[in-house]
């Protein structure tokens, strides 16, 4: 029978879980899903009916993802949605006795316009401030793909997970690792006891801010089942060749407005001394250090 894996990427979206997903499964003695974002644990967050994301509920099917992984020490899948689901925590914990988790953590306020930049290439959508009005007016936008400000209030899902996972539970910080990609793989591998070199690493070049090439190219970002059977059919490396070469065209980042930045930073910012004083340290978040915040983070 299939091993259930023992290592979750469990978020945020938009902080580089699928660069970890990726560079990990690149390791010897360790085997990433296929299918990254199963969404197995996920109850609360992600409903059935969610428009953009078809989770993986039968057991034998989620299973299935990890039957060929032989003898890898470390089996594992990245589903940033896990992070803010309230049962997520026990319910891997209760089903994998001795797993390990891993949360990569960003700016707030660069994470929610990144995501806002993504969601926007999968479909229409209003004005930055107009979606966060949006998402934090609705109650049930987790249910219904809305973009949802909520996601970055962090504190509480690293106290959550620390409960539960206790020194199982490790917090990356999104902008250090990716200043430093192979000390961060050494540091992870550390964490799960896997006794590896990264030798020669060539990191890839910064992916220049793209959009979809028209409606139908927006409509197969936005469609999971076609998204699903690219994963399943299509490895990560070709799969990102591809997009970049036929499906999205290099454009203008669009910038941040003002007021939209500074209101998130107001909304953010108790939490994130929140998460600070978890955490023991100061964050190089420049929305909220001495630098000003007049510039989106790349």
């Amino acid at each position: 029978m299939p091993s259930w894996p023992n290592l979750f990427i469990a978020g945020a979206p938009r902080c580089g879980t699928s660069s970890l997903h990726a560079y990990l499964d690149a390791i010897p003695g360790v085997f990433m899903s296929r299918i990254k974002e199963p969404n197995y644990f996920s109850r609360c967050v992600i409903g059935e009916d969610h428009p953009m994301v078809r989770p993986i509920r039968d057991q034998d099917a989620y299973l299935a993802l990890f039957a060929a992984a032989g003898d890898a020490r470390i089996r594992g899948e990245a589903s940033p949605n896990y992070l803010e689901d309230p049962e997520a925590p026990e319910l891997i914990d209760r089903t994998v006795p001795g797993a390990r988790v891993i949360a990569s953590l960003r700016d707030p306020v660069e994470r929610l316009f990144s995501h806002y930049l993504m969601m926007r290439n999968n479909r229409p959508m209003g004005r930055f401030a107009e979606e966060i009005e949006r998402g934090l007016a609705t109650d049930d936008g987790r249910s219904h793909g809305i973009l949802d400000p909520r996601t970055g209030l962090y504190a509480a899902h690293v106290e959550r997970y620390r409960a539960v996972f206790g020194p199982r539970f490790k917090i990356l910080i999104f902008e250090e690792w990716m200043a430093d990609v192979p000390a961060t793989l050494r540091d992870v591998l550390q964490f799960l006891g896997v006794d590896q070199e990264i030798g020669e690493f060539s990191e890839p070049k910064q992916r220049q801010y793209a959009e979809a090439r028209g409606p139908l190219v927006r409509y197969l970002f936005g469609n999971r089942a076609v998204s699903r059977a690219a994963e399943m059919l299509i490895p990560f490396g070709l799969r990102k060749r591809v997009r970049n070469a036929l499906l999205v065209r290099p454009a203008a980042k669009p910038e941040m407005e003002p007021g939209t930045r500074e209101f998130l930073v107001r909304y953010y910012r108790d939490d994130v001394e929140r998460l600070e004083g978890l955490l023991g340290r100061r964050l190089p978040w420049r929305n909220f250090g001495s630098a000003s915040p007049t510039r989106s983070a790349g």
